[in-house]
């Protein structure tokens, strides 16, 4: 649909900006998810090092997640785009951002129960294996379940609220500061230093306690829950907002589902946003799961020591991810994408040649600052991307866009475990064997979150450079068109 074949709505929406108080409390929001999502995906180490699953094994049950996920974001995001009879009282969103956070937590824990192992990691029982990977697979795709509530009522919701470039900035700043620094801080320095605390691994990389994982899962649940009534203050939608949710549902037609999945993927600019999604969850993952093997197997050194190489790429983050602020109003999103990927591509690649693990954090200190200035300004080109379908094609499906966003990501960690795979062919890296690991096997660990990185995001920025034609001029015009439609 064209823009000139829509029709205002004749409804208001013109509903205040969120306040300062409100738009800390959102992203306080992010600051205690980076740390959910952060243990979460300790579960292929579990797997890996605690009960010593063959590396086919934790394919499988990562495969079988991605599967899952592939499935419930679309029928997740349909509901989600409903009104219901609760719309008016509590919004559109609310109770769903307040349903997957809960789930979230449970799951959480019973992913991580204890096992009975044997001395050094390994189930004790070997029959017991058929029972664990189906128990794995089980709760990590209904905490999975619980995530696509949360986050896609989450996006939904701020693309609502923020439709002027100024306020989309300020958050932008915002989640630099909260979401970007506090948030990732915490979350890597809590989750290595509560497994080391509860003495995880031994010096020679193999289970000393069964139970770390469980009780790291119980502490970030507890904190999780006791910061969960501040993010939901953020996210109560003021009466404003619910009241035209709720009207502009009764005068609009939603189109049928797999024709919103048809529009999403005709959306070139969404295309090319959920490229740049699917990076980096894959780069996410590949980190995080890539910077424990590497120190624990590859280096020798306790767990708590990835706090190191974690605390350089997140200072760069930080210190890159705010000045994007200032780089996003001179060269516009697109502009400030390419630089943020140009510099990761660079300097992920030379941190594959680092002689030690300062010259190592000072190299990804940089390429950490190319991520930092990709989120910044992702999170403006999203927003503009929607804003320019809605133009296209009349309806406000956020969730639903989102969930083909979820879709194409859901196969980030399928890929991450596909290259983890590649690195014990190609290198011949074991986990079993702790660091008693050959030394190419060992390089393989290194290349895994340098080399392949790079790669990554090389093909990224070509692939964005080519789909993204959004201009700073045009974004403003989209959202003026907007207020005058009522949409």
């Amino acid at each position: 649909m064209n823009e000139s074949r829509i029709d205002a709505t004749g409804l208001d929406r013109q509903y205040d900006v969120p306040s300062l108080k409100k738009l800390i409390a959102m992203s306080f929001g992010g600051i205690i998810w980076f740390m959910i999502f952060t243990a979460q995906a300790r579960i292929q180490l579990y797997g890996l090092l605690v009960l010593q699953l063959d590396i086919l094994l934790v394919t499988l049950y990562i495969l079988i997640f991605t599967a899952v996920d592939i499935i419930n974001d679309p029928i997740e995001a349909r509901i989600s785009d409903k009104n219901t009879k609760f719309t008016r009282k509590y919004g559109k969103r609310w109770l769903l951002i307040l349903i997957g956070d809960l789930g979230m937590v449970i799951f959480l824990i019973l992913m991580f129960v204890p096992w009975e192992l044997k001395p050094g990691g390994g189930l004790a029982d070997p029959n017991m294996t058929v029972i664990a990977l189906i128990w794995i697979a089980l709760t990590i795709s209904l905490f999975d379940c619980f995530q696509t509530f949360t986050e896609m009522n989450e996006w939904a919701t701020k693309n609502d609220l923020f439709r002027d470039q100024e306020t989309r900035r300020r958050v932008v700043l915002m989640d630099a500061f909260g979401a970007n620094l506090i948030g990732l801080l915490l979350a890597i320095l809590m989750i290595p230093l509560l497994l080391s605390y509860f003495n995880a691994f031994d010096a020679q990389g193999k289970v000393a306690n069964p139970n770390a994982f469980f009780y790291m899962a119980l502490v970030v649940s507890v904190i999780f829950l006791l910061g969960l009534p501040l993010k939901m203050y953020g996210y109560w939608e003021p009466k404003e907002m619910r009241m035209f949710r709720a009207e502009l549902d009764e005068k609009i037609e939603r189109p049928p589902f797999f024709q919103v999945i048809k529009r999403a993927l005709s959306d070139k600019n969404w295309v090319a946003f959920m490229i740049t999604s699917l990076q980096f969850a894959i780069l996410n993952r590949v980190w995080i799961v890539g910077i424990d093997l590497w120190v624990i197997h590859g280096l020798g050194e306790d767990i708590a020591v990835t706090i190191i190489p974690q605390l350089f790429i997140i200072l760069g983050m930080f210190i890159f991810g705010v000045s994007a602020y200032w780089i996003l109003k001179r060269k516009g999103t697109k502009n400030t994408f390419l630089i943020g990927i140009g510099m990761s591509t660079i300097f992920f690649f030379l941190a594959m040649f680092s002689p030690n693990i300062l010259i190592f954090g000072l190299l990804v200190f940089i390429a950490g600052g190319g991520v930092g200035i990709q989120n910044a300004s992702r999170s403006v080109f999203r927003l503009q991307a929607l804003d320019d379908s809605i133009l296209r094609h009349g309806t406000r499906e956020e969730a639903q866009y989102g969930s083909v966003n979820g879709i194409i990501r859901s196969f980030s960690t399928a890929i991450q475990i596909i290259i983890l795979l590649g690195i014990t062919i190609a290198f011949g890296y074991d986990p079993i064997l702790g660091t008693s690991n050959t030394d190419q096997a060992k390089f393989g660990l290194l290349f895994q979150i340098t080399g392949a990185l790079a790669i990554l995001c090389l093909i990224t920025g070509i692939i964005f450079w080519k789909l993204f034609d959004i201009s700073p001029e045009k974004a403003i015009e989209n959202k003026e068109r907007l207020l005058e439609l009522g949409r």
